[in-house]
């Protein structure tokens, strides 16, 4: 892999936060700050007020939200239970991965089932989240302000350079969440599905995830080991591309982790410097030489370092 900019991270964002403006494609301007911000906060005062109620009426205070509901705890063992499965699961099954007796786990998933959460399957009396759980999901994603931010950057870099493109949340050490993609580039399906997370230190996002997070090296070592590639480097080698990464401020997998396919990744950071998001390109290698590869590896660096600057906007909490 060869880098675009041979300087650190510090100097890396500063150069290019000096020249967003230099940049970014005339297709996909964006409102001013000003006005997303206005429109993003209006969104979320449509539906969620800032605090609880005070003493007079429209006044709002944070208060202490005291201890947790267990009935609340145990619905969320429930959803989350059936949401790990691959198959749907019978009172009993759910009872047990989620550590409740059967009855309080039947009446859960009774509730559940009324209010629309979850779906019961008569003939094999099991039960399985429902596509309510999708429509909400969507709702919360609208609302992040992500889809006005980013969904123009990516169908931009998408358009221009034959690839898909997608954006991913940064769940922890260990695992991305895939919150939205676009392009044709390959069918999707067969390697990422939105809203499962990921195993990671794997592929360019893999190298990201270790060159930007804050996991020590023997931590990225126990992690990497648990993770499958097409052809899987060596942790040496791997850690070699980190430190590349670091350098360069994205990474590269030419067909590592998927056969036929290069991946790019670069880094989204939060206004404290932390990894927040990934912003990851995918297209068949074939289509992409040194020269195309170079190109898109500037436009992913583009759009990433526009989304760091929004950052603020963004309610990915």
């Amino acid at each position: 892999m060869i880098c675009i900019a041979p300087f650190g991270l510090g100097d890396y964002h500063v150069a290019l936060h000096a020249s967003i403006g230099l940049i970014r494609p005339k297709m996909d301007q964006p409102q001013s700050a000003d006005l997303t911000l206005g429109s993003l906060q209006a969104k979320g005062t449509e539906t969620e007020p800032t605090g609880q109620q005070g003493l007079s009426a429209g006044e709002f205070v944070w208060r202490n939200p005291g201890k947790p509901v267990g009935a609340v705890v145990a619905a969320a063992k429930v959803l989350r239970v059936l949401h790990g499965s691959e198959r749907p699961l019978n009172a009993s099954e759910v009872a047990r991965f989620a550590g409740l007796h059967r009855g309080t786990a039947y009446n859960i998933l009774r509730t559940l089932q009324a209010e629309g959460f979850v779906g019961y399957d008569e003939a094999t009396r099991s039960y399985s989240l429902s596509l309510h759980i999708l429509e909400l999901a969507y709702g919360v994603l609208r609302r992040s302000g992500l889809m006005d931010l980013a969904r123009p950057l990516m169908h931009a870099i998408s358009d221009a350079h034959g690839v898909s493109v997608y954006v991913s949340k940064v769940q922890g050490p260990s695992s991305l969440l895939l919150l939205d993609w676009v392009g044709v580039a390959f069918r999707t399906d067969l390697y990422v599905t939105v809203g499962r997370p990921s195993p990671v230190p794997a592929g360019a996002s893999g190298v990201i995830m270790a060159a930007f997070g804050g996991s020590s090296e023997p931590e990225l070592e126990a992690l990497f080991l648990k993770v499958a590639w097409y052809q899987k480097p060596s942790f040496a080698e791997f850690m070699a591309r980190v430190k590349e990464a670091k350098k360069c401020g994205f990474a590269v997998d030419r067909g590592a982790m998927f056969q036929g396919i290069t991946l790019v990744s670069v880094p989204v950071l939060s206004p404290s410097w932390e990894l927040q998001l990934i912003l990851t390109a995918a297209g068949h290698s074939h289509d992409l030489d040194a020269k195309a590869l170079d190109m898109l590896s500037r436009a992913m660096q583009s759009a990433a370092t526009r989304l760091s600057e929004s950052a603020r906007l963004l309610r990915l909490a």
